[in-house]
C-alpha cells in the first residue's frame, strides 16, 4: 500500500505522525514532499504539500493497539478528534476518525477479526474473477 495525504506544513506533519505512529520520514531540499514508512511490512507513502489538504483526502485506517490512548495523543499532538458519529464497534473491533493538525480525517482501528470463516466466492485479484470452484 501507498498512500498520499496533503498537508499544509511538512515539519508539523512529519512531526504528528512521528510522534502518533512511530512512522519514520526522508526528504529532500527541493521535494514538494516527504516520503515516510512505519519501519516494517506497514504502509509506505509521503506527505505533500503539492495537493490541497483538508476533510475530503483520502481516508487512511491505522491499527493501534489503544483507540482511547492513540486519541488522547493525536489531542496532545495537535490533532483531534472528528464527529462523535465517527466512532464505533462491531464484532470484529472498535474504530474512530481522527484528524490531523492540517483537518486531515483519517482512522484508527483495534480488533481482528475472529471465528469468520472467508467467503468462498471472495475476489481474487490475480486472476480477475472469484474463487469459487462452483
Amino acid at each position: 500500500m501507498f498512500v498520499e495525504i496533503p498537508v499544509r506544513d511538512l515539519g508539523r506533519a512529519a512531526d504528528f505522525y512521528a510522534g502518533l505512529f512511530g512512522w519514520s520520514f526522508e526528504h529532500e531540499d527541493d521535494a514538494d514532499g516527504w516520503f515516510f514508512t512505519s519501519g516494517g511490512r506497514g504502509p509506505m507513502g509521503r506527505i505533500t504539500i503539492g495537493r490541497p489538504a483538508g476533510h475530503d483526502g483520502v481516508r487512511v485506517t491505522v491499527a493501534v493497539n489503544d483507540i482511547a490512548a492513540t486519541t488522547r495523543r493525536a489531542i496532545e499532538l495537535g490533532g483531534g478528534t472528528a464527529e462523535a458519529d465517527k466512532t464505533g464497534r462491531s464484532d470484529i473491533g472498535e474504530w474512530s476518525v481522527l484528524i490531523d493538525p492540517d483537518g486531515n480525517r483519517f482512522g484508527i482501528f483495534h480488533g481482528r477479526i475472529r471465528g469468520r470463516s472467508p467467503d468462498p466466492r471472495r475476489f481474487d485479484a490475480h486472476n480477475g474473477g472469484t474463487d469459487d470452484p462452483r
